[in-house]
């Protein structure tokens, strides 16, 4: 098994997004760091984090290198000085070695229902801005809500 697999195996993305300060709600859900963001867009998933804002996404080793401009050897190493772990020995609650669930858990269900909900929610602020915030005239300045409702849809 690798360093970066042992590192995976033994953290978890919400692990290691607690660690460095962010605080999920009880869907893993946070303000993303990578770009301003007042609401929570981010999910924070035991092997994976994705931002439904800004498409930031990656496994625990990439949320630490991105968070602290790091490639990804410097947050395998500083991951395993800050959750202690010894390179040499095998992960105690290795994720990797868990058998495989068959089917979805309720709260599996509800955290993708939420999700649909969320992006679902942006989608109709987008729409909402693309005509809210529209220029009058080709010269007037665009606004950035406008701009990011073009890009976004």
């Amino acid at each position: 098994m690798s360093l970066y697999q042992k590192i995976k195996s033994a953290i978890t993305v919400r692990q290691v997004g607690e660690m460095y300060g962010m605080e999920p709600d009880r869907h893993g859900m946070v303000c993303c760091p990578f770009h301003s963001d007042s609401d929570p867009s981010m999910k924070l998933n035991d092997t994976y984090y994705y931002c439904f804002g800004c498409g930031a996404n990656g496994d625990a080793i990439d949320l630490t290198a991105k968070l602290f401009d790091l490639n990804p050897r410097q947050a395998a190493e500083k991951l395993i000085h800050d959750f202690g772990l010894d390179p040499d020995k095998p992960p105690a609650n290795a994720i990797a070695l868990l058998p495989p669930k068959r089917g979805l858990t309720d709260e599996q269900w509800a955290d993708i229902a939420y999700c649909l909900r969320v992006l679902t929610d942006y989608l109709d602020l987008l729409h909402d801005w693309r005509e809210r915030y529209k220029p009058a005239t080709p010269e007037e300045p665009h606004d950035p809500r406008f701009e990011e409702a073009l890009h976004a849809t």
